[in-house]
């Protein structure tokens, strides 16, 4: 309970912020996407460019998305990653084929048009807020 209090309350102080504010400029995340679901409590996928503008690499070590009961970092075979390394001057995107945030036990449905707050954590760049705006799984996900 206290895992899923801290990303809401994280999620809620970000959300009026530009994310490549609250990280000094070092750490942008964009493009978030996350596939529509149709009923409450379904697992669903969420994915998003983040872009290491700094001159040293960071690491991403936590990741919260409020909507769900647990979010956890995947690789492409649906592993558990604890963390995901993010090199100087490059941009590691998450996406359905590499690392991406596996969203499981949603409290309600991923319809049309909605825009989920989430928030990454980087080892040196801190905490940022990132939005995953719903579109819909491609045929055969």
């Amino acid at each position: 309970m206290k895992n899923y209090l801290g990303g809401a309350v994280l999620a809620a102080l970000f959300l009026a912020a530009p994310a490549d504010a609250l990280a000094g400029q070092d750490m942008i995340a964009d493009h978030g996407a996350v596939w529509w679901t149709k009923d409450i409590g379904a697992a669903t996928q969420g994915f998003i460019q983040i872009h290491n503008t700094s001159a040293a690499g960071d690491v991403l070590t936590g990741w919260s998305c409020p909507i769900a009961d647990t979010t956890t970092l995947v690789d492409a075979a649906g592993k558990p990653l604890r963390s995901l390394d993010i090199p100087a001057g490059q941009r590691v995107t998450l996406s359905p084929d590499g690392p991406h945030l596996l969203l499981q036990g949603t409290h309600f449905a991923v319809a049309r048009g909605s825009v989920l707050p989430c928030a990454l954590t980087f080892q040196d760049a801190g905490d940022i807020a990132v939005y995953l705006n719903s579109i819909p799984a491609p045929k055969g996900r």
